[in-house]
């Protein structure tokens, strides 16, 4: 009897473990389930994704994992670097003390003329202090509307609004290859998943906290720069 009993229970536990199994490995059933499980909902829907889009769910869920390994080392925005649009190097550690505006931008985008306009006009109210920086990321995830070379993008956004800020070398923000930039930054304040272009700004303060800044205009975030700025110097 007892040899049957553990036949039994061995038999229940291959069953489970085979459901178990099968549960890990079996495809989406969602053309979105992908863009789902990067913006978090493997955890805030966890029923609907475990049974639509389990393969997408295990896939992130490693792949946070990776990151966080990828992360270990990071202890500070300051600790961190990319290039910009012609390919030199920038160390990050060169702002500190400062304030740095962070956001993903595209040439093409309805979006494009009245961010570019906006940060152009921000940068032109604050570049007098010498101590805000304007970082922008060109990324062609949305639509493919950053598909240009670094040259291109950088001579569109020079001839068409006269931008003088920083341009930094094109990224992606989200999934398997975004920028470790980015892969910070939204491990310390969100958004889990950028759902556009232009649509969220990283503030990072003189000693490094971070803000995001999600559907808004450039110049809104003008009295946030200076507040920081004048809390530093007290």
């Amino acid at each position: 009897m007892t040899t049957t009993m553990t036949l039994t229970k061995f038999s229940l536990f291959l069953i489970v473990l085979g459901f178990v199994v099968l549960i890990s490995v079996a495809e989406d059933s969602h053309e979105n389930c992908r863009q789902w499980a990067e913006m978090g909902e493997c955890e805030k829907n966890q029923k609907y994704m475990q049974s639509a889009c389990a393969e997408s769910c295990e896939e992130v869920g490693k792949k946070g994992f990776e990151d966080s390994k990828e992360l270990e080392g990071i202890t500070s925005f300051f600790d961190l670097s990319a290039n910009e649009i012609l390919g030199n190097r920038i160390e990050f550690k060169k702002f500190k003390g400062q304030v740095t505006v962070l956001v993903n931008v595209a040439s093409d985008c309805g979006y494009t003329d009245s961010h570019y306009r906006g940060l152009v006009k921000l940068w032109g109210s604050v570049k007098h202090t010498n101590q805000i920086n304007i970082l922008a990321f060109p990324c062609n995830q949305f639509g493919q509307q950053e598909p240009g070379s670094a040259s291109e993008i950088n001579d569109f956004a020079v001839a068409e609004y006269g931008v003088d800020f920083t341009m930094m070398e094109k990224i992606d923000v989200n999934g398997n290859n975004a920028s470790i930039i980015y892969k910070y930054l939204k491990s310390k304040t969100g958004p889990a998943f950028i759902t556009w272009n232009f649509a969220t700004y990283y503030v990072v303060g003189p000693e490094g906290i971070i803000q995001s800044f999600s559907g808004v205009e450039p110049m809104e975030l003008k009295d946030t720069l200076i507040d920081l700025l004048q809390t530093n110097e007290l």
